[in-house]
């Protein structure tokens, strides 16, 4: 399984509008996407950092989903009124202990 982690640096008073954006209208989208495992939303209220993990399957799965979720990741940023862009890291899991 692959992750890409997305930090972005959000106004705190907007943190609630920018989550509502994602759960409503881009996560519905990313799980149709070819590959996709699931979803992690952290957040600190206080200073507006935010770090999105999405899984993905396999590498090329997650590469190829890179431009259906470039959009969503600058629209969130806008939404939540972040001065800089988002920042992307992309990662192989090595190990999830995950349960529902």
């Amino acid at each position: 399984m692959h992750a890409r982690v997305t930090t972005i640096q959000m106004d705190p008073a907007r943190l609630d509008e920018a989550i509502a954006q994602v759960e409503e209208e881009d996560l519905p989208a990313w799980k149709s996407l070819d590959g996709f495992k699931g979803y992690t939303l952290l957040l600190d209220r206080s200073s507006g950092k935010v770090i999105g993990t999405s899984y993905w399957a396999t590498q090329e799965q997650m590469q190829n989903s890179e431009d259906a979720v470039a959009e969503s990741r600058q629209r969130a940023a806008d939404t939540g009124g972040a001065e800089e862009p988002p920042e992307v890291e992309r990662f192989e899991v090595a190990l999830d202990t995950y349960v529902k």
